[in-house]
């Protein structure tokens, strides 16, 4: 269930920090917030994707030892 939380997560964070990207570009903004903004979603978005990965990647090694055990 968390795995599915945390790609949830990362689907909204890289979705909504790409409009906010796009938005923010098309328009003229002397502080560009928007962009800014989108730029730190998409990130937490990436890193977010890496650690779920790396979780995933882990679990799958944990796994394999756990059914190499039980066989052996």
């Amino acid at each position: 269930m968390p795995k599915l939380i945390g790609a949830i997560a990362v689907l909204a964070f890289l979705l909504s920090g790409a409009w906010l990207l796009h938005d923010g570009v098309s328009r003229r903004d002397l502080l560009q917030m928007e962009v800014i903004a989108g730029a730190a979603l998409v990130s937490v978005g990436v890193v977010t994707a890496v650690l779920l990965l790396r979780d995933w990647i882990k679990w799958k090694r944990e796994l394999a030892k756990y059914r190499e055990y039980r066989e052996g």
